[in-house]
Formats: structure tokens, C-alpha cells, sequence
């Protein structure tokens, strides 16, 4: 249970049951707050407050308490992340995001990490303009005209943007709408890359029976929705979906090009809303529907100025009929710009990969558990410049991911000798030299760890872990109590405070501390097991079965949890089920003696005489990890099966 502290960057730039796998509609404005100003997340981030409601979740503006900077933080909905590959495709997506490196004309996201069973995608901070806009949705609710030079400028940024994200990676961006484009003194950014394509993916995993989700509101703008229609389903946001997505067809960048064209539209107009809506009258497939039909018909709203032919073809109901890429809308944008500014418009140069980029890449490689291709990131970033001490510790994490402890430690004392005040290098180091069993040497590491950041949480919960391996549990819960008065939300904190109180056989104390886990992170299978294990402890067999089986329902090939249900049904005198059990946890590690022995006695008990020697014999075979005392009585009861 002991933790590595997560990949740095540098300071520079309740799962649900199976039968309920539904998508409600929910107005964004009910989507839950799950972190207060004040609260500490992930032992990183300190809330400073909320900065906006999405489709997808919550962003919060946070300082980085490492180098008091702010920084915006997304986290997603419970919807969206309901089990294992909800996350890994909300995980991939923004990788791809990541990868983008630094480009002028895009909002930076620095990496993608998981905290206490949250998904948080990192990105810039963009303040609010004088006059408190943020967005280009900001700008046209204020009721004032864009300058057409503006606008014009604008759109060249933003198909400079796409065209950078298209040869990067990114095929479609899928929700292109104002509220997506930010604009930081004066240039324009676009944000959330590759999202929508993942809640998509995501939503379809639900099959036949989901239900829609409609997120925003008619007054202030609906936000990127999950609607089902008649002709299958639609994903994008009401008003700003082509029409063959509406249609339940594949998107693709000419989708995001008619998408541009209807902001283009609003962008000449100084329109609020997007040409084609009519008045919402409470039925959102109506209104989609509305919107449809306006837009086949292929009329487009009168433009005055020079934009309405670049925005007609934009808007060309057939997607074979409009701009093919973003490098021919920008053509036919530039001319227009000449002749109001009488000058080319200027192309930023390329920004150069910095050490800030590869890390960044690695530590998001290095969340996604794809190591070897982050350790490869880490060398690019020392190679053009090995003074630097994060990379050094970042290629230690994942070595030690990789169970490389020896390498990842020489890492550490590369990364400490560049900066012997460096933290999380002295954690993970401990954490490594506990991997090899050398938790005297541990310990003496997290203690200098905490002589620099005694206010470092997982320091304090790493310390505990090794405290148990040498028996001195009541010192390790002072440890645990140390990092929970730091972040009462640390999940894993409160499941090692559990265990050491299991240890202490403080039963109902521990499953107090398991429940806390689970009220942060449902989806922590370990907390399931381990509270499953003090309830069996206590004789509460049926409730062990009950957390037995949560666990199971999200990581099926956890072997000790199978050997533990099988234990507690074997106790309840259903021997049949708990054999059926042991079978699964030999299935998973069939080197595991406990299992064939505890197997062979509930053979043995209703009269499998014939398996029962085979269990026995599995388990003479495997005396390595077996006790004297059970190898003797399996060879006893061997020879008095076979007489019979």
C-alpha cells in the first residue's frame, strides 16, 4: 500500500451496478461541487474555488502549493467515469491532448493524473479580461459587435490551432462551440481537445439502454449532451452538431468545420446564441430536431462584411461540399485579412520541444502506466539538459513501476545530488529501498523528506507502511493520522490506518477507516476487500461476502479476494460455493499453497476423497511457501484417503 509520489512537471509552464449502467439527464448546474475552497487534492493542489461547470464536470482554479502558481484543474463527471475503461478512454483522449506540446494558439494541458479515484486533466490558467471575460462565449454575450479585423484574426488562430491538432494526433475535436474557445489577452485558445470523442466512446459502452444527458440550460447554454434520437445518437452540443451528427453518423474534421462556420456566423453577427435554434420549449429532441431541419435546408443567415462566403461554405448541409481541412478555410481567410489590415497575417514560429515538454509527456505516459515509452521521454528531457533534478526523479518512479528498484534509486541520488532539498525524490527513494526490503534505510529517507515538507501527506502515509513491516503499528497510525490532518480526502491513507488497525485486530475502528476510503473513492476494489476482511474477522460473513463481491465487480482477478470469500463461505458451511471460489483464486495464481491446502480440508470434509489428494499433493509440492506443520498433515491425510 505504499505510494510513489506522482511525476512532476516543471514549475515553467461509486462504481455502479450492472443493471443501473444508465445515463440520466441532469442540468449541469446540479453536477456536484466535490472539492471546497481550501481542500488539498492529491497532496498538490490547493482549491482556490470553482471556475466553471461543463459538460463534463467541474474546473477549479488551484495553486500548486510546490511553486504557488495557479493553475485550472478538470475533473469529470461520476457518468463519464463509472468504471476502468470509462477512465482509461477519458485518459487517452487527454494524452493526446497533452501532446499537442506548446502551441500559440492552444490551451496548454500540462498532464492527466488520477487522485483518490478522480480523474484531473491540468491546464493553464486564463484570467478574465478586464471586463470578466474568459471565453469567446463571454464576448458575444456582452452585446458588443466584434471588430470584422478581430474576428477575422481570430478565426485564422483557431484553424491555425486545429491544423497544429490534426497533425498531432487529434482527428476530430467533436464539440467546437464559443464556451470551447478562450481568449487570453487578445489571442485565441482552444481547449478541451479530444474529450468529447471520449465521453462518446464511453456513452456508446452503454448500449441499447442508456438514457440521454443533457447538461446546461436553454438560458445560460446547453452544454455538450448525450441525446438519443430516432435515428440513433447524437453527441455534441444542441445547436452547435452538424447535421450528420445528428443523423447518428461519424464525425470528422469537415463536422468541425460546419461547427466553425456556425461560430464564424455568431462571430460576424454578434450573435449570443448560433444561427439555426429556435425557442426551447422543454423537449431538447425538438429542439435538435428544429435545428436540423433548418440547417438541411441549406439557407444560411444574411452576413454582412466579408465573411459570408467563407461561412456559407462552411455551412454546406453536404459534407463533401465544404472546406476539406482547416488549411484551406485559413486560405480563404488570409486574403480577407490583407485587405482590412494591409499586411499578411504573421504565422508564429514553431516552439521548440523543451525539457518541460518531454517531462510533462512522461509523467502523462508515466500516469497511463506506459513506462518504457515515458522513461524514453525522461532521457530526451536530460539530454538537453541533465541538471535538471525532476526528470531524474521522474525516470525513478517509472523504473520502480517497472519493479527496477536498483535503477530508480541511482535516478533518486542523480535527481538528489542536483537538488539534495528535493522531497518527493527522498519519498520515492524510500519507497524503493522498501521494495528491496530495506525499511531502516526507508524510513531514514522519508524522514529527511519530511524535515524539508513536513506538510507532504504521502510522506507521512509512505513512513507508516514501512513502520508496519517492523511490527510498530501504533507508530505507523501516527503516521496515517499525520497525513489525513494534511488531506482528510487521501483514500489510500485512510485504508493503510485500517489495515494497521486490523493488524492490532481494532476491527470496528478499521472498517470505520475503509467506509471513510470508500465515501472518497467507491471504486477502491482494495477497500472493499480489506474492510470484507475485518467484517470476516469479526464473524459478520455475510457482509465480508457482500464487500468480497464490490471488490470483485471491479478488479475480478484479485486471487486473495476470491481466497477470502472462499474462507468466508467455507465458515458459513456452503462448501460448494467456497470451493468454486478457491478455483478462481487458483485459476489467477496457482502457486498460491494457502489456497490448495484450505481447498484440499473442504474436499476433504464432504467426501472428495480423489480430489482431495490432489489438492493435498499441490500442496507437499509447493513446501517452499507452506508451513511443516500443514505439509505433515497433508501427507497424513494422503495416506489414510488412499487406504480407503
Amino acid at each position: 500500500m505504499r505510494r510513489r509520489i506522482p511525476p512532476e512537471g516543471p514549475p515553467e509552464a461509486a462504481r455502479k451496478p450492472e443493471d443501473e449502467k444508465k445515463l440520466r439527464v441532469k442540468p449541469t448546474a446540479n453536477e456536484p461541487e466535490y472539492f471546497k475552497p481550501g481542500d488539498c487534492i492529491g497532496n498538490k493542489y490547493e482549491v482556490q474555488r470553482v471556475l466553471g461547470k461543463g459538460g463534463f464536470g467541474v474546473v477549479y482554479l488551484v495553486n500548486k502549493t510546490e511553486w504557488h502558481g495557479l493553475c485550472a484543474l478538470k475533473t469529470f463527471r461520476d457518468e463519464f467515469l463509472a468504471d476502468g475503461n470509462a477512465r482509461e478512454a477519458f485518459k487517452k483522449e487527454a494524452l493526446l491532448w497533452v501532446n499537442l506540446e506548446e502551441h500559440p494558439f492552444i490551451l496548454a494541458a500540462q498532464w492527466v493524473q488520477e487522485v483518490s479515484g478522480r480523474l484531473f486533466v491540468q491546464m493553464d490558467y486564463v484570467p478574465p479580461d478586464p471586463e470578466g471575460r474568459v471565453s469567446l462565449h463571454d464576448h458575444l454575450r456582452s452585446g458588443q459587435l466584434l471588430p470584422t479585423e478581430r474576428a477575422v484574426e481570430w478565426a485564422i488562430q483557431f484553424c491555425l490551432g486545429m491544423e497544429h491538432a490534426n497533425t498531432h494526433g487529434i482527428q476530430c475535436h467533436r464539440d467546437i462551440k464559443p464556451a470551447n474557445i478562450l481568449i487570453s489577452q487578445d489571442v485565441l485558445k482552444i481547449t478541451d481537445f479530444g474529450l468529447a470523442a471520449a465521453a462518446e466512446v464511453v456513452w456508446r459502452d452503454f448500449g441499447e439502454q442508456g438514457d440521454s444527458l443533457v447538461t446546461g440550460s436553454s438560458k445560460d447554454g446547453f452544454g455538450f449532451s448525450l441525446v438519443r434520437t430516432k435515428s440513433g445518437m447524437c453527441c455534441g452540443t444542441p445547436g452547435y452538431m452538424p447535421p450528420e451528427v445528428y443523423r447518428g453518423k461519424p464525425a470528422d474534421v469537415r463536422s468541425d468545420i460546419y461547427s466553425f462556420g456556425l461560430v464564424l456566423c455568431q462571430m460576424a453577427t454578434g450573435s449570443p446564441v448560433p444561427p439555426f435554434v429556435g425557442v426551447y420549449r422543454g423537449d431538447i429532441k425538438a429542439y435538435m430536431r428544429g435545428a436540423y431541419e433548418q440547417q438541411m435546408t441549406g439557407r444560411v443567415p444574411p452576413v454582412a462584411g466579408p465573411l459570408d462566403a467563407v461561412i456559407a461554405r462552411c455551412l454546406n448541409p453536404d459534407p463533401s461540399r465544404r472546406y476539406a481541412n482547416f488549411a484551406e478555410v485559413r486560405d480563404a481567410l488570409e486574403p480577407i485579412f490583407q485587405r482590412l489590415i494591409g499586411r499578411t497575417f504573421a504565422i508564429p514560429a514553431t516552439v521548440e520541444q523543451t525539457v518541460g515538454f518531454w517531462n510533462n509527456k512522461g509523467s502523462s505516459l508515466c500516469t497511463l502506466g506506459r513506462h518504457e515509452e515515458a522513461i524514453d521521454c525522461f532521457d530526451k528531457a536530460l539530454a538537453i539538459d541533465p541538471r535538471k533534478a525532476k526528470p531524474w526523479a521522474n525516470k525513478g518512479v517509472s523504473l520502480g513501476a517497472l519493479g527496477r528498484s536498483e535503477e530508480a534509486i541511482a535516478c533518486y541520488d542523480k535527481a538528489l545530488a542536483i537538488d539534495p532539498r528535493y522531497a518527493p525524490a527522498w519519498s520515492n527513494k524510500g519507497s524503493d529501498l522498501a521494495a528491496l526490503e530495506r525499511h531502516e534505510e526507508a524510513i531514514a529517507c522519508y524522514d529527511k523528506a519530511l524535515a524539508i515538507d513536513p506538510q507532504f501527506a504521502t510522506i507521512w502515509s509512505n513512513k507508516g507502511v514501512s513502520l508496519t513491516e517492523f511490527g510498530q503499528n501504533e507508530e505507523a497510525i501516527a503516521c496515517y493520522d499525520k497525513a489525513l490532518a494534511i488531506d482528510p480526502r487521501y483514500a489510500l491513507a485512510w485504508i493503510c490506518k485500517g489495515n494497521a488497525l486490523a493488524a492490532l485486530e481494532r476491527h470496528e475502528e478499521a472498517i470505520d477507516s475503509y467506509d471513510k476510503a470508500l465515501a472518497i473513492d467507491p471504486r477502491d476494489a482494495t477497500a472493499w476487500y480489506n474492510k470484507g476482511g475485518s467484517l470476516g474477522d469479526l464473524g459478520q460473513h455475510e457482509e465480508a461476502i457482500a464487500c468480497y463481491d464490490k471488490g470483485l465487480a471491479i478488479d475480478p482477478r484479485y486471487a486473495y479476494a476470491w481466497y477470502n470469500k472462499g474462507g468466508s463461505l467455507g465458515a458459513l458451511r456452503r462448501r460448494e460455493e467456497a470451493i468454486a471460489c478457491y478455483d478462481k483464486a487458483l485459476a489467477i495464481d496457482p502457486q498460491d499453497a494457502d489456497v490448495w491446502y484450505n481447498k484440499a480440508l473442504l474436499e476433504d470434509t464432504i467426501g472428495r476423497a480423489s480430489s482431495a489428494v490432489r489438492s493435498y499433493r499441490k500442496v507437499i509440492a509447493l513446501t517452499v511457501s507452506q508451513d511443516a506443520a500443514e505439509v505433515a498433515y497433508a501427507q497424513k491425510r494422503i495416506q489414510e484417503l488412499e487406504k480407503k
